[in-house]
């Protein structure tokens, strides 16, 4: 029995029902489940994340280095160089064409449209974990200018949604919705992965995924990142490992004093890595939108064309260049800390190449504009990828070159340090790609030191505000080049547009009287957790609404109830006699039972019940009740039922209802008629059952059902609309109280649906 339809005690015959007990222990332990779910997901997730963090650097980028070091050639060495990556990048390719395209991608406007109420199972099944990880470990350690944030999202929500489907946590999502919510609060721990931020983690995931955020999810996402970061610090805590410590920054002085001309550089700062993240998404829609109308042409090539060429030439430009080859953690760790006599190596790797003093600005320069292009370039192949790293380092080299420069222009002043400057534009660029604030929380716990704060928030709130005056955030770009659904992309012109315009006429539904066939047949047309019930064909009067589960329950009970009826063999001496009186009540007149048989009655109780219900609910129809008490006092007067009632059949019901009427009947008439086996007969059949319907097929009373049956729920609020409700307010409410069906109604009768994914559809197609 789907303990997900049961919200709560009801009261039966006999007293609470064991499913209604089972469902008050699991509701007291629901609780604990969660908590316990989200504390193995943190811990799960870190682990797996840290492992790949540490694969890629003692596995992939220790293995690119030997094999471009097994000669001291240098053509040979470029030559090594670019099959690395060529063969990496189309070992990521393969994987995304023709194994599992769910992984290509970042993965994050994937949880955007799920969390927006679209919910796809496709890009969260377990197989896709595996093709995301090792696709990921190709692409990124290729040496292609593309991230790993974004994948480190989609393969927690991913690992989240596998942990839903185990046993102990199997109930605590039982719905699209509540497992949405729990894919929503784990999406942090992709980014307390990365950069080892849980606060961050938890805001980015909020802007990033939420359309609207539920507070309930926020302490969630806060557990679930906490016990990531736990995870990651001490699987962290070998000095050798220092995935997290290249970001560390520390400045002599600490004291900032932004009364000077240096509060206008944090400006310049800003608004530059708004522009320069606006121009990076107008290339990306271009090369994008290019590549589109003429993919013929590069089918041509071969199916993996783009991404050898892509993958060659990246190779061809880094390699010469020693500072574009370095991985985007070296790059930001330079940025960060070399200065001056400080990590004066890895300030040489990007000056020793340059012919002129100051070379840190001309390299800087050259790497802002070859992996802005590169960037815009990668993220269009079909392999995974994320921008937040790329950008984040792209970010640092922009500030890193004002701030060079303003050490240029004011040589005198000792409180400007280049170093400073690169936090703040690796915070601003991230912040103008992503539209995040939160790229400043994310910043200040991955450095460790608050010196800069409050000009990476100026810097990132700039840039941000340019890039929204400008287009739209790289994570929508990817949602609608993807044809993902998504409710803020709703265009409507005016509030002309009504629901009556939108709704879907062709209503499926089912009466409060039905039948099991017309279940069953409903249930095969329609695909929504939810069906509307209605009074009647002639009268649409909408009651409510029961799930998909409950209706498939429903046939199973009957389903049972009808084994239970036919399934015994004739009366025997170690056979049972149910004897039970009008009023549905077991008298146990059995002389043959035994002491021997009381182990068995637990197992026989429910099935009793069963029968008694019906009885009950067969007699509440009588219209000859007062004839009938007044033959109570009669041993004649009980209904003794036989577990082997008459033939078998498909009408088991209709023989239990034939049964009981002709006892009644029998009963007013004082003529009844018992036979030698015990089985109640009648000398006048015909009277006609209200609960038999003109093909002989039992009618079933949901309504009655629910009033008798804990786990049997009928939703008597579902969100209804007028037809004159304009467009505008529907998106609206799909926006804030989610689900995916409105029911449109005509003073109270059911007129039409508007299913959100129908709506935004054809939105997508008309635009």
């Amino acid at each position: 029995m789907p303990k997900a339809d049961t919200v709560g005690f009801k009261s039966k015959q006999g007293g609470i029902s064991r499913q209604a007990i089972k469902w008050a222990k699991f509701a007291r332990l629901n609780n604990f489940y969660i908590w316990l779910y989200l504390a193995v997901v943190g811990l799960l997730g870190s682990i797996s994340l840290v492992s790949i963090d540490l694969i890629f650097k003692y596995v992939v980028f220790a293995g690119r280095d030997n094999f471009i070091n097994l000669t001291q050639n240098y053509f040979l060495q470029y030559l090594s160089f670019i099959v690395w990556t060529v063969v990496l990048a189309f070992a990521s390719s393969f994987i995304v064409k023709k194994l599992c395209y769910a992984s290509a991608g970042s993965g994050i406007p994937d949880l955007k449209s799920i969390f927006s109420g679209f919910w796809n199972p496709a890009v969260v099944q377990p197989m896709v974990l595996v093709w995301k990880v090792l696709g990921l470990l190709f692409s990124y350690g290729a040496g292609l200018s593309i991230g790993k944030e974004g994948p480190y999202i989609h393969i927690s929500a991913i690992l989240a949604n596998t942990l839903l489907n185990i046993k102990p946590f199997k109930n605590i999502a039982p719905n699209e919705t509540q497992r949405a919510q729990m894919l929503a609060s784990c999406c942090a721990l992709g980014v307390a992965a990365t950069f080892g931020s849980p606060i961050g983690g938890v805001l980015f995931s909020i802007e990033v995924t939420g359309t609207y955020y539920l507070i309930s999810n926020y302490w969630r996402a806060f557990f679930t990142a906490t016990m990531g970061a736990v995870g990651i610090k001490i699987l962290l805590s070998n000095p050798s490992n220092d995935l997290l410590e290249s970001y560390r920054t520390f400045f002599a002085n600490s004291n900032l004093n932004l009364a000077t001309v240096q509060l206008l550089a944090f400006i310049i700062t800003g608004v530059l890595c708004g522009l320069l993240s606006s121009l990076f998404i107008s290339m990306y829609t271009k090369i994008y939108n290019w590549k589109k109308h003429h993919q013929d042409f590069l089918t041509k090539i071969t199916p993996y064309g783009e991404v050898v060429i892509v993958a060659a030439i990246t190779a061809i430009i880094n390699f010469p260049l020693k500072f574009l080859r370095l991985d985007h953690a070296s790059a930001v760790h330079t940025m960060f800390t070399a200065h001056d006599n400080v990590n004066s190596e890895e300030l040489e790797i990007w000056t020793g190449s340059m012919p002129f003093n100051h070379g840190i600005i001309l390299a800087c320069f050259m790497y802002i504009v070859v992996k802005l292009v590169l960037t815009s370039v990668s993220i269009t192949l079909p392999i995974p990828y994320g921008i937040y790293i790329p950008m984040f380092a792209i970010g640092a080299a922009v500030g890193r070159f004002v701030g060079e420069i303003m050490k240029v222009i004011f040589p005198h002043m000792e409180d400007i340090y280049p170093t400073g400057y690169a936090v703040v534009g690796a915070a601003a660029l991230c912040g103008g790609a992503t539209r995040t604030v939160s790229s400043a929380v994310i910043i200040l716990e991955l450095t460790n030191d608050l010196t800069y704060m409050v000009p990476v928030l100026l810097g990132v709130v700039l840039s941000c505000g340019i890039g929204n005056l400008m287009n739209r955030s790289i994570y929508d770009c990817f949602l609608k080049n993807k044809a993902l659904p998504y409710l803020p992309f709703y265009k409507v012109k005016s509030d002309s547009l009504l629901a009556s315009d939108v709704m879907k006429r062709d209503l499926y539904y089912v009466t409060q009287k039905t039948t099991l066939s017309q279940i069953a047949n409903v249930l095969d047309k329609v695909n929504e957790p939810a069906i509307p019930i209605v009074e009647s064909d002639a009268n649409l009067q909408l009651i409510g609404t029961i799930s998909r589960t409950t209706l498939e329950e429903v046939i199973s009970y009957h389903e049972r109830l009808h084994s239970y009826s036919f399934s015994r063999s004739p009366l025997s001496v170690s056979d049972t006699i149910i004897s039970l009186d009008i009023n549905g009540n077991i008298i146990n007149n059995n002389s043959n039972n035994n002491d021997s048989d009381n182990s068995n009655n637990d197992s026989d109780d429910v099935e009793l019940s069963i029968l008694r219900n019906e009885v009950n609910h067969n007699n509440n129809n009588n219209n000859n009740n007062s004839n009938s008490n007044s033959n109570n006092d009669n041993n004649e007067g009980n209904i003794i039922l036989h577990s082997n009632i008459g033939d078998h059949n498909n009408n088991y019901i209709s023989n239990i209802n034939n049964n009981i009427n002709s006892n009644n009947n029998s009963n007013n008439n004082n003529n009844n008629n018992i036979n030698e086996n015990g089985i109640s007969t009648s000398s006048s059949s015909g009277d006609i059952n209200p609960n038999i319907n003109n093909n002989g097929e039992t009618l079933i009373d949901l309504v009655q059902m629910e009033l008798q049956n804990p786990w049997v729920v009928i939703d008597l609020s579902p969100f209804t609309i007028l037809e004159s409700m304009p467009v505008r307010k529907i998106i609206f409410m799909f926006m804030m109280l989610g689900g995916n069906v409105l029911y449109v109604t005509n003073q109270g009768k059911l007129t039409g649906v508007v299913v959100k994914t129908e709506l935004v559809q054809k939105n997508h197609m008309h635009n």
